[in-house]
């Protein structure tokens, strides 16, 4: 493995990882904004699915030119990002309910 690879893989992840935390605030912000349940469902899933097709899309573009080590560090980078946005997350909610 390439330090061109690992390096490739930290600046495809970190942005994978950005674009799909805005993708899921996006859709459950817009969700809050529906009037029914069915609607605001719909929306969830459709942000969901949004973001797993553009992680397919991008894993299968990078395997297709033959780097496996780009999309090993890709996956792992947008693992650990998705981990890190989520405890993010739940730290800023839970001082928003002390009234901190």
């Amino acid at each position: 493995m390439a330090i061109t690879d690992i390096v490739a893989g930290l600046l495809i992840g970190g942005a994978l990882g950005i674009i799909n935390a805005l993708i899921l605030r996006s859709g459950v912000r817009l969700a809050l904004k529906c009037g029914r349940r069915a609607k605001a469902l719909l929306v969830v899933i459709a942000s969901y699915a949004l973001r797993y097709t553009l992680i397919a899309a991008a894993i299968y573009a990078i395997l297709k030119k033959g780097n496996l080590a780009v999309a090993v560090v890709t996956l792992g980078v947008l693992g650990l990002l998705t981990i890190l946005f989520a405890l993010f997350q739940r730290g800023r909610g839970a001082t928003e309910e002390r009234g901190s």
